[in-house]
This record gives structure tokens, C-alpha cells and sequence, in this order.
């Protein structure tokens, strides 16, 4: 891993405006101004904010790439590192400031001194075909514009809230990644990548400040996470940051999430019908009929101001819909419902597994009525603790199920049929409140459950 001094230029006309000192007796105004000229050279390095002086460092990450930080020092240990005479050259804030802009930057704001990094990367007229194949490969045509609005809302409106993206595949080596480093180099010191112990660790300093908060290797089923990230995704407002031997600071919250997954289905924990997420699988290579490029990196830095300038010249496809911009619609996926499904409960499952499997034992049925009794006692066997206010609420509550008046109705059974092929259903003699089921439904839960 390469290292270099950062020289990093804080506030040009800052230094241009500072003249230089008096010539020391004793010393020639060449040494002089040799000395001075190293003394502004090295004070690009600091800042002062309010009474505090900090450092601009580039901190490794665990994954050896490094992002920009501001170390605190003492006023002592500048002097002793570059003698007394760099203090005046250091620029002076009144404080921090957190203004995301990526085509009106601005470093400085009315005395506060702005944590957000200026782009390095300048918009400029040219080809950015193997940016576009990478973000056709991971989203598809069907979603490709879904993608380039996304990217694009990133770009010029950063304060607008986003679905939270996962990408998954169970095999490796699909691109997912390759998606996460356009992200990644594209902005560059406002973005980050962090595992999931970061993101479960009560200190996030590390992250909350970022733009784009790209999290690998995603395997975060607990429901605390859900909410927390649930929450930040639609925060308006400040939220406050968490620095290990630091006292608590609020800041104004526009990170956008970014996971990426090998665990299908079972990466995060995602509530049926919430709206804020948008999952897909990547395909393979071999998949899409393309090869993987060993090149890629090399053309994507190569091509990045080329796709800024696309960007700032596309007209969005989609209008602004929702909270998060876009109509769910939009990003409903087979993958989006596989989470769905798994989202329910345990009961729940195993009611739809109940009736898909009674459809495929009476072909002849469009229609199936069961009480919570039946359910209970076709379920025993799979479920020894099931309750009676368990199967109400996963049918009701879960499954959108409607409870029946009391009626006379034929019991179709999985149990019995599976014990006796011969069993003849009869007309149920208890006049009960029932459920009604569709074959139609179950075809539906069968095509979009996956394994149960």
C-alpha cells in the first residue's frame, strides 16, 4: 500500500494573501523565503477550528484503501514537528460544517470550514461504454434506468433520500462488487466500505458522515439492524455520531446504503411490503453471455469523468414518486419478494406449505375452507407448541386472510390423504368460522416462496 504527505491545498487564496516574514538577521532572503515558502507548503496539512488544530490524514481502512479524516493535535506538537513559525500559516474556522455538493462545491461556507470532499474527478465529454455494461449487467434492461436515476439523484441531488440497494448472488465473481467500486471511485473520500460489525458497532463515526455507505459481505439478520437502518433511511433531520472517547455530535444524515450480499434471501432481515428497500440478483458472467473483464478498474477510473458528464446530461426517467423518490413499483423484484415472504413468521410458512401442498393432493379442488382448528391439527406434526392465537394472527394478520362466517364445509386434509391414499373427504360436521383458499393463491405462493 502506497503512503504520500498529503498536500492537500485548504484554501488557496488563504495562503496566496499570507505575505511572507521579515528576512531573520543572519539569514539570506533566499533562505528566508526557501524556509517560508516550506512552512506554507507544510501548513496545507492543518486547520484551525475554533480553538482546536486537526491534521487532513488519509486513515487505511481494513480493505487497505484509505479515506479522509481530521486527526486532532496539539498546538505543541505542530511547533516541535515544524518550529513556531507554521501557526500563522495554518487557516482558521469558526467550525465544521457537513454541505454535500458535488457541481457547486464549495471548501469553505460563511467562516465554517465543510468535512465534504470536493470530487476530485471533473466532468468532461467521452465514452463510458464499460461503466454502462456494468450497471446493465448487475440491474438488467427492465432496471437499468431504475439504476441510472439512482445514480444520477446521487450525483446532482444528494440530499434526496434513496431505496436502500442489496445485491446479491450465491455465486461469486458476478460484478456486484464491480457495481459498489463505480459507486466507490466515483465520490471517492465521501464514500466508504465498512463489514457488518461497523455497521452494528454503537460507534459510527466512521460511516455517518459518508454519502454512499457500502457494506460487503452482508449478513445481518437481526431485526435491530433493520430498524436502525429503517430509520436513518428516511431521516430528515440530524442524528448523532458516536466516537469512541469523544463526546456525542449531531449532523445532518444523507447517506445512501449499498450492501452486498452472498446470503440470498436471508441477507437482512426485510419486513413484507416495506417500501424502502430494493433487492436484486446479479447474474453470472456466463449468465449474460459476457466474460469478465481483468481490465475493468483501469477502464472505469479511465472513464468516470466521462459518465459524470452523461449524468449531468440524461433527463431523469422517472419523477419523483415517494419519500424515497421513486414508486415502489418501480424496483418490485422477484428477489424483493423472496424477502418478503421470508419475512413472515414460522406458523405463517408453514400454513402456506399446508395449503400448496392440499391443492397438489386434491387436483380436482379450486377451493379449500379450513378452521383454525384443522390447521392446528394438520400442523402437529411439524409444529408441537403451535397455539390457537398463533394460526388467528398468521392467517390474519400475515397472510390477509378473512375469517368466514360458520358454515358446513368438506374438510380436505393433507393428513389424512398422506396416511391413507383412500381417504374420501367428508362434510365437516361442526358449523364453524372457517378460512377460504384459492388454488389461485397457492400457485402464487408456490412460484414466488422458493424452498420451503
Amino acid at each position: 500500500m502506497k503512503f504520500q504527505e498529503n498536500t492537500e491545498v485548504v484554501d488557496n487564496e488563504y495562503f496566496n494573501n499570507i505575505p511572507n516574514e521579515d528576512k531573520q538577521e543572519g539569514s539570506t532572503s533566499e533562505e528566508e523565503e526557501k524556509k517560508q515558502r516550506k512552512l506554507k507548503h507544510n501548513a496545507k496539512n492543518f486547520i484551525r477550528v475554533g480553538d482546536n488544530y486537526y491534521k487532513i490524514v488519509y486513515r487505511p481502512n481494513k480493505d487497505k484503501s484509505l479515506y479522509k479524516d481530521y486527526l486532532k493535535l496539539n498546538k505543541g506538537t505542530i511547533i516541535d514537528d515544524h518550529t513556531h513559525g507554521i501557526i500563522k500559516y495554518i487557516p482558521k474556522y469558526d467550525d465544521f460544517c457537513m454541505v454535500a455538493s458535488h457541481v457547486n462545491y464549495q471548501q469553505v461556507i460563511n467562516g465554517f470550514y465543510n468535512e465534504y470532499s470536493e470530487l476530485k474527478h471533473k466532468p468532461k465529454n467521452g465514452n463510458c461504454d464499460t461503466i454502462l455494461a456494468v450497471i446493465n449487467h448487475v440491474f438488467g434492461e427492465h432496471y437499468f434506468d431504475f439504476a441510472l436515476d439512482y445514480l444520477q439523484l446521487l450525483y446532482l441531488n444528494p440530499y434526496q433520500r434513496l431505496p436502500i440497494l442489496l445485491l446479491e448472488s450465491q455465486e461469486k465473481n458476478t460484478g456486484k462488487s464491480t457495481f459498489a467500486n463505480v459507486v466507490y471511485k466515483i465520490f471517492q473520500d465521501n464514500a466508504i466500505k465498512i463489514g457488518n460489525n461497523d455497521l452494528q458497532s454503537d460507534f459510527n463515526s466512521v460511516w455517518v458522515k459518508r454519502l454512499a455507505i457500502i457494506v460487503d459481505e452482508t449478513s445481518l439478520e437481526k431485526k435491530g439492524i433493520t430498524q436502525m437502518l429503517k430509520r436513518f433511511s428516511t431521516e430528515t433531520g440530524k442524528v448523532t455520531v458516536n466516537e469512541k472517547n469523544k463526546a456525542q455530535t449531531e449532523v445532518d444524515f444523507f447517506g445512501k446504503f449499498i450492501f452486498i450480499s452472498n446470503e440470498e434471501g436471508k441477507a437482512l432481515f426485510i419486513e413484507r411490503g416495506d417500501p424502502r428497500w430494493a433487492v436484486f440478483k446479479v447474474p453470472t458472467f456466463a449468465e449474460r453471455g459476457t466474460k469478465d473483464d481483468p481490465l475493468i478498474d483501469e477502464k472505469i477510473d479511465a472513464e468516470i469523468p466521462a459518465f459524470l458528464h452523461f449524468l449531468n446530461q440524461r433527463r431523469y426517467k422517472y419523477s419523483h414518486q415517494s419519500r424515497m423518490y421513486f414508486d415502489p413499483s418501480v424496483y418490485q423484484t422477484a428477489q424483493l419478494q423472496l424477502y418478503y415472504n421470508n419475512s413472515i413468521s414460522k406458523v405463517a410458512q408453514y400454513i402456506k406449505k399446508l395449503i400448496i401442498d392440499t391443492f397438489d393432493l386434491y387436483p380436482k379442488e379450486d377451493i379449500i375452507k379450513l378452521g383454525i382448528a384443522d390447521i392446528m391439527e394438520e400442523l402437529k406434526p411439524e409444529l408441537r407448541t403451535i397455539e390457537r392465537e398463533g394460526v388467528r394472527s398468521a392467517l390474519e394478520k400475515e397472510l390477509n386472510k378473512a375469517p368466514q362466517p360458520r358454515t358446513h364445509y368438506t374438510l380436505f386434509s393433507r393428513k389424512n390423504i398422506e396416511s391413507n391414499h383412500l381417504h374420501y373427504p367428508t362434510t365437516n360436521g361442526q358449523n364453524k368460522v372457517h378460512y377460504t383458499f384459492s388454488r389461485f393463491e397457492a400457485e402464487t405462493w408456490k412460484s414466488t416462496n422458493g424452498d420451503f
